[in-house]
């Protein structure tokens, strides 16, 4: 290190022109940063002159790579950003979705993300599945991060969802208590499994949609999940025999009338701001092709 006034990250920043500063700080949270041999810093801190540092970002997955991916941002301020994510575009790097992520086109739009999570998922607090579209919270630094992730522990995020399925519930509202784990025979689905973790939704009918001969074909349910877990409400759905129209996992071989994704997307979110207690609410509009969806059932169509 050739100069002892300036903070580290600061320091590898100028040193190290393609990485991004929150690449550096999550290099730094890894402990890929060595000096003094077997010593590990934190950002903050300010080296003597001379102390030979080492760098093993060679060593380590790859990082996610800035990208121009559009983002339909419906608020920010200094401490989230609050997005429309579209279908067809995963949170963040994975397996089968290494790049072409959310994740990266944050990582273009802005150096502000929380690097509380691992490398690849930077200001990523919740998720939403790669095909469902809607209201997706981002947190822009470290202590806004751990605030919301507690307040989502603690089931004071208020999350809705909206859904057209096939098949229509016996009551005009309930509560879906089955625990969730991975599918013993298909492992890239989800299923109610006795010995899974915990998970509780909320649904209620929003509309009952008939057929040419008034025969019950489908319905429009409104979704609050109490817990979050990896598609949790496709599953619970299909529990109940009320498969997610075009779902391409848990449909069970019905027909998805054409439509790109499954009709499910994230209404709203709500909570109170953990700092202030602001009161903070964000409502998106159905996208285009569930409103079309949810119009032809209106019209007897399907």
């Amino acid at each position: 290190m050739d100069d002892s006034n300036i903070r580290l990250d600061k320091w590898l920043q100028e040193k190290m022109p393609d990485f991004s500063r929150n690449q550096i700080a999550n290099l730094i949270k890894a402990k890929k940063i060595i000096y003094d041999e077997n010593q590990f810093p934190k950002s903050k801190d300010i080296l003597p002159e001379n102390t030979k540092i080492i760098v093993q970002y060679e060593e380590i997955e790859a990082l996610p790579s800035p990208e121009d991916i559009p983002l339909n941002i419906i608020y920010e301020d200094q401490d989230f950003i609050v997005l429309n994510k579209p279908i067809h575009l995963a949170v963040h790097p994975g397996a089968g979705n290494p790049n072409h992520t959310l994740v990266n086109a944050l990582l273009y739009y802005t150096d502000e993300l929380s690097t509380i999570n691992d490398i690849n998922r930077p200001g990523i607090v919740h998720r939403l599945d790669k095909d469902t579209s809607g209201i997706l919270l981002v947190c822009k630094n470290n202590k806004i991060h751990q605030a919301m992730a507690d307040l989502f522990k603690k089931h004071q995020v208020k999350r809705v969802y909206r859904a057209l399925v096939w098949g229509q519930p016996d009551e005009d509202q309930g509560i879906i208590n089955a625990p969730i784990g991975r599918d013993p025979v298909n492992k890239t689905r989800m299923a109610v499994q006795p010995d899974g973790k915990k998970a509780i939704t909320k649904f209620q009918v929003m509309q009952r949609f008939t057929n040419q001969q008034n025969q019950p074909i489908a319905s429009e349910l409104k979704l609050n999940l109490y817990t979050g877990r990896t598609h949790q409400i496709r599953v619970h759905l299909s529990y109940l025999n009320l498969p997610i129209i075009g779902d391409p996992l848990y449909h069970k071989g019905r027909k998805n009338l054409g439509i790109p994704a499954q009709a499910l997307f994230s209404l709203e979110l709500a909570f109170s701001h953990p700092f202030n207690g602001k009161e903070m609410q964000f409502q998106i509009e159905p996208p285009d092709f569930y409103q079309k969806l949810r119009e032809k059932l209106l019209q007897h169509i399907i």
